[in-house]
C-alpha cells in the first residue's frame, strides 16, 4: 500500500480495519499507516463505528452453507428445502453439523430481525432463545418453526463477537486515532447481507448517546469534516460562508437507525437491505430543503459530484 501510494502520490485509503482479534491485531494493521507515513506516503483504513451487522436467511443459505453438513441442504430448491426443515432427523444432522461452527451459528443469540408469517409477529426482534423458553421448546427447533411459518424469508441476525465491553472500547479507541477515519462500504456486494449505510446515525445516536464514548460534537466532525478532507470535497462537510448550504437538523435525544428491512426493489425482483433514521427533521442540500419533519419533500436540488469541479486533488504529503 506504501508503493501504490508513493506511485500515485495519492492517500491509499483501504477498507476494512475491525477490533475483531484485539489490540495487537489492530496495532499490527495500524502499523501499516505508520510504515507509509515514515516513507513519505499516506495509508488510512476505514473503520466502523458499531458492530458489523450481518442479516442471514435460510432462503438463500449464504454462510450457512460454510457449517458442516449444510450445504446440500442450502442448496436444495425452495420447497424441498421447506419440506426438509420439517423433518426432525434433518434438524438433528443440522444442529449437530453447527455445533463450534461460527459465531453465526450461536442460534440462541441470533435475533429474528424481520418475520413474514402473522403467527411469527410477536417474535420479531426477539432472540431465539426467548422464543423457545416461551414456547418450552429446544432452540433449534424454535428457529426452524419461525424458518419454516416464515417461508425462509426470516431475518436473522447473529450476534457478533465484538458486541462487548472491550470491543466497544477499542471502538472508541479507534475513532480518536488520526490515522483513521470513520466509514465503511463494500460498493453494494453484500447489499442483501450486510449493511453499513446506518452506521453514521448509529454512531452520533446510541453511540455517543447511550454509551459516553465520545462527545457529540466530536462525532459529528469525524463523519463530517474528516472525511471531507480526505475526500478533497470542495466548500463541503463543515458550515462556513459561501460552502453548499448540505445540513442535516437532528434531535440527539433521538437519533437512531430504524430496523432494517428487505425490500424486493431491484431488477428482476432481486431484493437488498435498506433502514432509516429516526430524530432526523430537516434535511437541506444546498439550501433547499429536501426532509421536513422527517418526511420527503420531494425537491431534488442535489448533483452527481465530479472529480476536480466538485473536488481538489489531495495529494501526498496530505494537506
Amino acid at each position: 500500500m506504501t508503493a501504490m501510494s508513493l506511485a500515485g502520490g495519492r492517500t491509499v485509503n483501504w477498507n476494512l480495519l475491525g477490533v475483531i482479534g484485539g489490540e495487537e491485531k489492530i496495532n499490527n494493521k495500524l502499523a501499516s499507516a505508520d510504515h507509509a507515513a515514515a516513507a513519505g506516503a499516506r495509508v488510512v483504513p476505514l473503520t466502523l463505528p458499531d458492530p458489523q451487522g450481518l442479516r442471514l436467511s435460510f432462503e438463500s443459505g449464504f454462510v450457512y452453507d460454510m457449517l458442516d453438513g449444510w450445504a446440500e441442504v442450502m442448496a436444495l430448491p425452495h420447497d424441498a428445502k421447506q419440506k426438509a426443515l420439517q423433518d426432525p432427523a434433518v434438524r438433528g444432522r443440522l444442529e449437530r453439523g453447527s455445533a463450534g461452527g461460527g459465531w453465526w451459528a450461536n442460534w440462541a443469540e441470533t435475533t429474528l430481525s424481520e418475520v413474514f408469517a402473522p403467527e411469527n409477529a410477536r417474535w420479531e426482534g426477539r432472540t431465539v432463545a426467548s422464543v423457545a423458553e416461551e414456547r418450552q421448546v429446544p432452540v433449534f427447533d424454535a428457529l426452524c418453526d419461525v424458518v419454516v411459518a416464515d417461508d425462509l424469508r426470516t431475518g436473522l441476525v447473529p450476534r457478533t463477537i465484538d458486541d462487548n465491553d472491550e470491543g466497544w472500547r477499542l471502538r472508541a479507541q479507534l475513532w480518536r486515532d488520526p490515522r483513521v477515519v470513520i466509514g465503511g462500504s463494500d460498493a453494494g456486494a453484500h447489499l442483501d447481507t450486510i449493511w453499513t449505510f446506518n452506521c453514521i446515525s448509529s454512531l452520533v445516536g446510541p453511540s455517543v448517546r447511550d454509551r459516553g464514548l465520545i462527545e457529540l460534537e466530536e462525532a459529528v466532525r469525524l463523519v463530517t469534516d474528516v472525511p471531507a478532507r480526505l475526500y478533497g470535497l470542495r466548500e463541503r462537510g463543515r458550515i462556513e460562508p459561501g460552502w453548499h448550504a448540505d445540513l442535516v437538523v437532528f434531535d440527539p435525544d433521538q437519533l437512531a437507525p430504524e430496523p432494517v428491512r428487505a425490500v424486493a426493489d431491484l431488477p428482476g425482483g432481486a431484493w437488498r437491505l435498506t433502514g432509516g433514521a429516526r430524530g432526523i427533521e430537516h434535511v437541506l442540500v444546498n439550501g433547499v430543503e429536501i426532509v421536513e419533519g422527517g418526511r420527503y419533500t420531494g425537491e431534488r436540488p442535489g448533483t452527481v459530484l465530479r472529480s476536480g469541479r466538485d473536488t481538489r486533488t489531495v495529494a501526498i504529503p496530505a494537506g
